[in-house]
């Protein structure tokens, strides 16, 4: 199956999409960017469905504010009954092309899924203050034995560890493409990234030596409205809900011909993580 979930419109733009599966229903996170004709407002937003098929009109779950544009959701993870979606924020308060140097990470959290916090900044370079610690975005957080290690871009992609989601150590750094998706499989990790186009995936065991396995576009060409990029992939595993399939890609197509970060969500599916229809 490969089925759009959201076209963008001459007011939104759907990206970045990240999923959880919570009480035997799917939870959509993305990007929603608001156009007025002036600005542009990015927020974390949200929708549900059962069957990949049916979705819910889109929840906003963070402020308007240029100079925080909360956006991209990288996942959630469960820790001591409560569940941590990362976000980042993407500050265009003056109308830069992109998020500015202020750009940071966070966790939003819940016990229902219904509720979120505000978010509250991670800080993924230890003790370093937030304004040393650099331009940041795009997180991703793999719960992986008793430790959790938060993925992010910059200097290709970063990586630190923790073992309570509070107190970190960074690790270090590695080439790769953005919006960074991990599976573990047994000693293997999976890495699902995005270059200039398409979605990569590479190997590793050891975060230090990676192995190219294939990129994949997702008949780009039949796509007007991915005409301009494939991107943002993300990959859960789905067994749980019978639809049929194994595991589902969510992606963001681009079409920036009306507006910058002009986008559009969709969903494809797949039984083994390595071919996608």
């Amino acid at each position: 199956m490969d089925k759009v979930i959201f076209y963008q419109n001459d007011k939104y733009s759907y990206r970045d999409p990240a999923a959880a599966i919570f009480n035997g229903e799917l939870y959509l996170f993305f990007s929603l960017v608001e156009n007025d004709g002036k600005k542009q407002y990015f927020y974390v937003a949200m929708s549900r469905s059962k069957d990949l098929l049916h979705w819910s009109e889109p929840t906003i779950l963070t402020e308007r504010d240029t100079a925080l544009n909360y956006s991209s959701p990288g996942n959630v993870v469960e820790h001591n009954g409560e569940y941590y979606l990362c976000v980042q924020s993407y500050p265009r308060p003056n109308g830069e092309k992109y998020g500015n140097e202020n750009s940071r990470l966070y966790f939003m959290k819940t016990t229902d899924f219904i509720n979120w916090s505000h978010p509250e900044m991670i800080y993924v370079k230890g003790d370093i203050r937030a304004e040393k610690m650099g331009r940041m975005i795009d997180p991703y957080v793999l719960k992986d034995g008793d430790r959790f290690v938060c993925f992010f871009k910059q200097n290709g992609v970063s990586f630190s560890e923790s073992t309570d989601l509070k107190h970190w150590r960074f690790i270090g750094n590695a080439a790769c493409g953005e919006n960074v998706c991990v599976f573990k499989e047994a000693n293997e990790y999976l890495i699902f990234n995005s270059p200039e186009n398409g979605i990569n995936l590479m190997s590793t065991t050891d975060f230090k030596n990676y192995k190219s396995i294939d990129t994949f576009y997702l008949n780009q060409s039949k796509k007007p409205w991915a005409k301009d990029r494939i991107t943002a992939g993300f990959v859960i595993d789905i067994s749980e809900l019978n639809l049929g399939r194994k595991y589902a890609m969510f992606y963001h197509g681009d079409n920036e011909d009306r507006y910058l970060y002009g986008a559009t969500l969709a969903v494809a599916t797949s039984d083994d993580i390595r071919s996608w229809s």
